[in-house]
C-alpha cells in the first residue's frame, strides 16, 4: 500500500499534513512548517508499515514531538511511536 499526503495550510508558516491510504483518510503527521514538509513525508513513507498497522488495530492516529519521542497518538492516548530509523533531519540543523 502506498501512503499519499495532503498538505493543508493552517496559517502563514504552518501546514498540516493529512495521511491518506486508498483514499481513505487514516491520520495526520506532526504539523510543519514548508522547509520541513519533505523530510517529513519521507518520515511518514519510512514508517508506513507502523502507521498502517496502528491504523488498522486504532483506527484514525495523530503522531506529534513530545520532546523525546515521535508518539502516535488515538484520542489522545500514545499507543506507539515512530521509530527511530525513520527520523530525518530537521531543515535548521542541516
Amino acid at each position: 500500500m502506498t501512503l499519499f499526503v495532503r498538505v493543508e495550510p493552517i496559517g502563514k508558516k504552518m501546514n498540516r499534513l493529512l495521511i491518506e491510504s486508498n483514499g481513505i483518510f487514516i491520520g495526520e503527521y506532526e504539523k510543519s512548517q514548508q522547509a520541513d514538509i519533505d523530510r517529513k513525508i519521507e518520515e511518514i513513507n519510512a514508517a508506513e508499515t507502523t502507521l498502517l498497522s496502528i491504523y488498522e488495530k486504532y483506527g484514525e492516529f495523530c503522531v506529534r514531538w513530545d520532546g523525546k519521542a515521535k508518539s502516535i497518538r488515538v484520542k489522545g492516548i500514545e499507543v506507539g511511536s515512530i521509530p527511530k530509523a525513520a527520523w530525518r533531519r530537521a531543515s535548521w540543523q542541516k
